[in-house]
């Protein structure tokens, strides 16, 4: 049976709020890769390409209210499993890629055999989640929120559990990541020749980026988790204003959290950014930065 609580006007007024800032973050991301070749060019911004296009599809939905009509809440409720769990895959295996770039000094072409394997497994697993779901749910409902989701304790345990393992594993290996970069960062320091001294910094800045990946994990889903597991768990209780009024503002703000991180704190992108809305830099003045050894790598190819 399908059923519809309607969303307080602040939670709702929260959660479009927190869609739009997610869409057009995750928009501002595929543009500029879409729209500048030199900066598509480099392997690490594809991938948070194809995370950000799942993000403004996953915000898109975010966007579009419950509503009584079962089957359209029935497809957005299940539309929201697949989607939401396909970024929190593709995080990991970033942080996979990452972890193997760093620390094993993978190139360019042996990242991007397991980039695609990866998306290719994370595809799957979701799949069978969503497939899982449909057979095992209680109900789609629309509990003080924007949108329809799936009710039930399998979701606790497949949905939120898988997200979670993805999630600790990605901080498992940012903790790595972080300490290996640490070490580079020594030799680094070390070299004499300015122009790479430059360019491998700016390296281990981009995938100081990367790693950061499952921060944004924590952030958006720690809230919804915690409320899940408590209608879960605790069915009669009354709900909890303050734990509504946080789950509406930050389950959909991925889009938003990757567009801080990877164009916010990038000079290259807010170059990039600035170009597109305004104004386009005198050749000589250009950051050269982007230039990486995997762009290079990705040239001789």
């Amino acid at each position: 049976m399908f059923y519809i609580t309607f969303a307080s006007t602040i939670d709702l007024y929260l959660a479009v709020t927190a869609s739009i800032l997610s869409l057009i973050g995750s928009l501002i991301i595929i543009v500029l890769n879409v729209r500048f070749p030199d900066y598509r060019k480099n392997f690490f911004r594809k991938l948070i390409f194809i995370l950000s296009i799942y993000d403004a599809i996953l915000s898109f939905l975010f966007l579009i209210p419950g509503n009584k009509n079962q089957g359209f809440c029935a497809f957005q409720g299940y539309a929201i499993v697949w989607l939401g769990s396909m970024p929190a895959y593709i995080s990991l295996s970033i942080s996979i890629i990452t972890y193997l770039n760093v620390s094993k000094n993978w190139s360019v072409f042996r990242l991007k055999k397991i980039s695609n394997k990866l998306h290719i497994v994370s595809a799957i697993v979701a799949t069978i989640l969503t497939c899982f779901t449909i057979g095992f749910a209680e109900s789609v409902h629309f509990p003080f929120t924007n949108w329809c989701f799936i009710k039930g304790r399998f979701m606790l345990g497949a949905f939120y559990f898988l997200i979670w393992i993805c999630t600790i594993a990605s901080i498992v290996l940012y903790i790595m990541i972080v300490k290996q970069i640490r070490f580079v960062y020594k030799t680094i320091e070390q070299m004499t020749n300015l122009v790479d001294k430059r360019r491998k910094r700016d390296n281990l800045k981009v995938q100081m980026r990367m790693s950061t990946i499952p921060l944004s994990l924590v952030l958006t889903w720690l809230i919804a988790s915690i409320r899940r597991s408590r209608e879960i768990f605790f069915p009669d209780s009354n709900q909890n204003s303050t734990l509504n009024v946080l789950h509406s503002l930050t389950n959909p703000l991925q889009g938003f959290f990757d567009c801080v991180v990877f164009v916010a704190f990038s000079s290259y992108s807010r170059q990039k950014l600035k170009e597109l809305v305004c104004c386009k830099e005198p050749q000589d003045s250009q950051d050269f930065t982007h230039t990486t050894s995997f762009d290079e790598e990705e040239r001789r190819m």
